[in-house]
C-alpha cells in the first residue's frame, strides 16, 4: 500500500462528489464526521482537495471561506506527497500572517520527509519572501537535525534577522548561539531614536540565545539596556499620564461636591411677607 492510501478505499461507498461541496460550505471548525468521511475515502479524496487549493490560488479575489484551510489540513493528514507542490504554491500565494499560509505550513509539517526535502530544494531559488519565510517555518519545526536544515535557517537569519532569530530558536539547535551572539554584537544602536520598536531585534536575539541555553555577556547586557531605553521612557511617560488621569478623576467628584456645598451655603432664604 503506497503512502496516503487507505484500507477503506476499495470499500468506500460514500458519495464523494457530495463531500467537497460540504467542505466548501463549512465553517471555521471542520466537522468531525466530514473529516472522517474524507479520510476514509483515502487517496480518492486527494485530487478534489488539491483542486480546491488550486481554485483558491487561481481566484484569490473570491471569498473561499475556510474550505482551502480545511483542504490543506486533510492533505497533511492523508500523507500523500503529491500534495506538496500545491502547498508550496500556497506559501508563495499568501502572506505569512494569512490563515491559508499557516494551514499550508501545518500540512507540510504533517507530510514529513517528502515535504522537508521539497522545501530544502525550493529554498535556494525562492524569490518570494512569503515562500521563503514559510519554507523556513516548516524546516524549523522538523524533528530531524540534518546540516542542510541548519544551514538554511542560518541563511535566512542572515537576511531576515528578526524573524530568522525566532525560527532558529524554534529549531532548538544550540550550535546557533555563537551566530546569534555575533549578530547581537554587530548590530548598531540608534541612540537618537525614540521609537519603541526600533530596537526590538535585540529582544528577539536575546530571547533566542536564552531559549537555546545561552546568556548575554556583561557587555551585551549593557547594550540591551541601552537599546531598551526608548521603551522604558515610553512606559514611564505612559504610567505618568495614567497616574495623572486617575488623580484628576478622583479629584473631580470632590471638587463638584465642594462647589455644590458652597452654593448652598451662600444662598439666603427669603422670609415670606405677611
Amino acid at each position: 500500500m503506497s503512502l496516503g492510501e487507505s484500507p477503506h478505499d476499495i470499500h468506500d461507498t460514500a458519495p464523494r462528489a457530495a463531500l467537497l461541496p460540504q467542505l466548501r460550505q463549512g465553517d471555521r471548525e471542520l466537522p468531525a464526521a466530514l473529516q472522517a468521511q474524507m479520510l476514509a475515502a483515502g487517496s480518492a479524496s486527494i485530487p478534489g482537495l488539491i483542486a480546491m487549493r488550486e481554485d483558491a490560488l487561481a481566484d484569490d479575489e473570491a471569498d473561499h471561506g475556510w474550505a482551502p484551510a480545511h483542504a490543506a489540513k486533510l492533505l497533511g493528514m492523508l500523507g500523500d506527497a503529491q500534495a506538496v507542490p500545491v502547498l508550496l504554491r500556497m506559501l508563495a500565494g499568501y502572506a505569512v500572517i494569512d490563515g491559508y499560509h499557516h494551514a499550508a505550513e501545518d500540512a507540510l509539517v504533517a507530510l514529513g520527509d517528502p515535504a522537508i526535502e521539497a522545501c530544502l530544494e525550493a529554498y535556494p531559488t525562492a524569490k518570494n519572501e512569503d515562500l521563503r519565510s514559510g519554507i523556513v517555518a516548516v524546516l524549523s519545526r522538523s524533528t530531524e537535525k540534518p546540516a542542510r536544515i541548519f544551514q538554511t535557517l542560518l541563511a535566512f537569519f542572515a537576511q531576515s534577522t528578526e524573524l530568522g532569530a525566532i525560527y532558529v530558536a524554534d529549531y532548538g539547535d544550540p550550535q546557533a548561539i555563537p551566530v546569534l551572539s555575533q549578530m547581537f554584537d554587530a548590530l548598531p544602536i540608534d541612540e537618537h531614536s525614540d521609537s519603541v520598536m526600533s530596537h526590538h531585534i535585540f529582544v528577539e536575539l536575546r530571547s533566542a540565545i536564552e531559549h537555546l541555553g545561552g546568556q548575554l555577556t556583561a557587555a551585551q547586557q549593557a547594550k540591551a539596556d541601552r537599546a531598551d531605553a526608548p521603551r522604558r521612557r515610553f512606559a514611564a511617560q505612559r504610567d505618568e499620564a495614567l497616574s495623572r488621569m486617575r488623580i484628576a478623576a478622583q479629584q473631580r467628584p470632590t471638587a463638584q461636591a465642594a462647589s455644590i456645598a458652597s452654593k448652598g451655603q451662600g444662598a439666603v432664604a427669603q422670609k415670606p411677607r405677611t
